[in-house]
């Protein structure tokens, strides 16, 4: 049976892991665009391998159920990955664009699988306080 903590969780993981595969997804777009530049591929390719590792992880056991920061480090590894894709493209205007939504979307991620993170605890404190009242009326 499917708890409130456990179903929390699973879309708090899913939130992390999901964005980071679709934009990854997403990015491996400019792929065909950029191949003729070793260096302006890296973080493409980079990102697919996370995305990959994420849903890896996603699926295995029961890490889907489990609160952990893990989709947060996705999200911070995905950003780095970025990073260093602004970085290796700085002298090409035209590549180095797409880098810039790119960064701001995992920012924006990051800030709200913190969020999620620090309310999905108060929140399953919350409805687990509010099942055990009925449960002990029930036993009056």
């Amino acid at each position: 049976m499917l708890t409130v903590r456990d179903a929390l969780n699973r879309a708090y993981n899913l939130l992390g892991v999901g964005v980071v595969a679709i934009s990854s997804l997403a990015f491996f777009s400019d792929l065909p665009s950029e191949i003729d530049q070793l260096s302006h591929i890296v973080d493409e390719v980079l990102l697919g391998v996370l995305a990959l590792v994420a849903f890896v992880w996603y699926l295995i056991g029961r890490n889907k159920y489990t609160r952990t920061v893990i989709p947060i480090v996705f999200a911070v590894v995905a950003l780095a990955i970025k990073v260093l894709g602004l970085v290796l493209e700085i002298k090409d205007p035209e590549d180095r664009g797409d880098e810039y939504g790119a960064l701001v979307l995992f920012v924006v991620l990051i800030i709200v699988l913190v969020w999620q993170y620090i309310a999905a605890r108060r929140l399953a404190a919350q409805t687990q306080g509010t099942e055990q009242v009925p449960q002990a009326a029930q036993a009056d």
